[in-house]
């Protein structure tokens, strides 16, 4: 009910009365009456539609998440490892997604840089990692990271005997394979800004290995 008529009633009643008006009053009936409802309606539709996308997006299948650490990687290497990725795999941008964190740098004269960088690892926030010599000294040191003798399959191992670096971890003093030296790849030299060593790191949950080891093949692959 509106105003006491029936919806049907209050349909008629409007028409009825723009009938009798011309196109100025019309204009000015249309303004005092329905032009703040007919915002209000479109403010709402704009955020419900904003809603449903955001919720679309946050549903979507993760794939793998990397992050590339104190190495600069190029917008190209970026499209590499995240679209490119998924084109790859041939997984619909749709449902599926691909993370990539292309500049984490860690600052020896901002502290927080490290403390932010320890709490992603400490949540699992990344299953690869990109880094040089300096990242993978931290990464070692927080021990947030797969021995790759035990992830990589035989096959896989015994081709990157001669690329895999061992570090010794702090606590128990076990040495692991901690990472796969990938400087002299094609995926190094075209997408990552020259000056040291590079390495692939497998990181966070132990379940989510394989998607990184798959990373690591597309990578080597290329």
């Amino acid at each position: 009910m509106i105003h006491g008529l029936t919806f049907k009633e209050y349909v008629e009643e409007e028409k009825t009365k723009l009938s009798e008006m011309n196109k100025a009053e019309k204009i000015d009936y249309f303004k005092e009456y329905y032009l703040k409802l007919c915002i209000f309606a479109v403010v709402v539709l704009i955020l419900l539609l904003w809603l449903v996308v955001d919720i679309g997006l946050n549903l979507r299948h993760n794939v793998v998440t990397g992050g590339v650490v104190n190495t600069e990687l190029n917008d190209e290497g970026a499209e590499f490892l995240g679209k490119k990725y998924l084109e790859h795999l041939k997984l619909s941008r749709v449902f599926n997604q691909v993370g990539v964190a292309p500049d984490i740098f860690l600052d020896d004269d901002d502290p927080q840089s490290y403390t932010i960088f320890q709490a992603e690892l400490a949540i699992n926030s990344y299953n690869y990692l990109i880094t040089d010599d300096k990242g993978l000294d931290y990464v070692v040191e927080t021990e947030c990271l797969a021995d790759l003798d035990t992830v990589l399959d035989s096959e896989m191992s015994g081709q990157l005997s001669d690329k895999k670096i061992y570090r010794k971890l702090k606590e128990s003093g076990t040495e692991i394979a901690a990472a796969i030296d990938i400087t002299d790849t094609a995926f190094a030299k075209e997408y990552i800004e020259p000056g040291g060593k590079v390495y692939f790191v497998i990181s966070g949950k132990e379940e989510k290995y394989d998607s990184a080891v798959n990373m690591l093949k597309y990578i080597l692959e290329k």
